[in-house]
């Protein structure tokens, strides 16, 4: 596969057509001189296969963008990794039945590419699939990532594995479905002797149909033994890692991290996710953080390790264009890689040396053939 230049004749994007992601991406695109980008949608590619995708012409250039929220392609999903219980909006359900029909369209586009070398791809699609594997992207990286074990996929089977795992790593773990992005079943998990609390933006209905979950903008602190049963009884069977929770350093009392977009070798776009909570993500209410702080804080040297390290989990992507790599800042120690995001390269209106990331993007290099950072 070859991935691709800027002077490409057409420029087409897989994407939800009516997401904000792919408006950005074709202002982006149009502003740096480049053909507004033709979308496909994930629905007609799951629904049709690859042969909707001939229609590309030579020498054009193919993003694979997010396949969003909606709820028509979220079921497509489902059902092409054979599952059979389909969300209701907005619910934490089938992850590892959509991960499962992700992969397979994937898988998909990897076969058709190796037909169409006349295409150039943002992304390797194999690389995209480990990406979202937490598990298996945790394995690219290690030994820069904090301590992680694979959970049972048997509720019953839970506490013979969890509990040691919590007591090791001091009493506090994150617990995170194994296939989810957007934090979407993320929870700090807690115990102190008999106690246990579970941080995580999460609402439970009880219903006739009987427990049920969904992703909330609201972080709520459960400490109920019912209620933290109930969610790990509903997010088990869905494939779950627990990761040993980092005492982050601070600035103005909040916690924070580091998403940093790598775009073809490059670590500009840095941006800090302050909270006052343990979970970071910026669609729960948290804050973009200013870097000169956390520089004040941590230091220029300690700020560079992150943007080096950054570079590093990258390129265990190397044919990939770009990622979005999340970076965990102790209050001591070296940082460490939390995730790395094939489509955390939403940062709407964060411009770094005159660009934002979409444009950085659409203005990149290509990356060499068998390419390394």
């Amino acid at each position: 596969m070859t991935i691709l230049t800027t002077n490409a004749n057409q420029h087409w994007v897989i994407a939800d057509p009516t997401s904000q992601r792919f408006t950005d991406y074709c202002v982006a695109a149009e502003s740096s001189g480049l053909p507004r980008p033709i979308c496909v949608d994930w629905i007609d590619l799951i629904e049709h296969g690859t042969d909707i995708l001939d229609d590309i012409s030579v020498n054009a250039r193919l993003r694979i963008d997010s396949f969003g929220q909606r709820g028509e392609v979220i079921a497509a999903l489902i059902r092409h990794g054979a599952g059979t219980l389909v969300p209701r909006d907005g619910e934490i359900q089938s992850l590892d039945a959509q991960y499962a029909g992700l992969c397979r369209v994937l898988r998909a586009i990897a076969d058709w590419s190796t037909r169409r070398t006349d295409v150039r791809l943002d992304q390797d699609p194999r690389e995209v699939a480990v990406m979202f594997d937490k598990w298996a992207s945790h394995h690219r990286v290690v030994p820069d990532r904090p301590n992680t074990i694979l959970l049972p996929s048997e509720p019953r089977e839970l506490n013979e594995t969890l509990l040691p795992f919590v007591d090791e790593c001091g009493g506090r773990v994150f617990v995170k479905p194994r296939y989810a992005s957007s934090a979407s079943g993320v929870g700090c998990y807690r115990v102190s002797g008999h106690r246990q609390q579970l941080i995580a933006p999460i609402e439970i209905v009880r219903d006739s149909e009987g427990v049920r979950l969904f992703n909330s903008l609201r972080v709520r602190s459960f400490t109920d033994a019912r209620d933290i049963q109930d969610i790990f009884s509903v997010l088990i069977p869905q494939g779950m890692i627990a990761e040993a929770a980092v005492n982050k350093a601070r600035v103005y009392g909040d916690r924070f991290d580091l998403r940093i977009v790598v775009v073809s070798g490059q670590a500009d776009h840095v941006v800090v996710r302050q909270s006052p909570s343990p979970i970071t993500n910026l669609h729960l209410g948290n804050r973009r953080g200013s870097l000169n702080s956390v520089r004040d804080v941590v230091g220029t040297r300690r700020l560079r390790d992150c943007q080096e390290l950054a570079l590093h989990a990258a390129s265990q992507f190397p044919r990939t264009l770009y990622c979005g790599v999340d970076i965990l800042v102790p209050r001591r120690g070296k940082p460490l890689v939390c995730e790395v995001n094939a489509f955390g390269d939403f940062l709407p209106n964060f411009v770094v040396g005159g660009k934002t990331v979409y444009q950085a993007i659409v203005q990149a290099r290509p990356l060499p053939e068998e390419a390394a950072f």
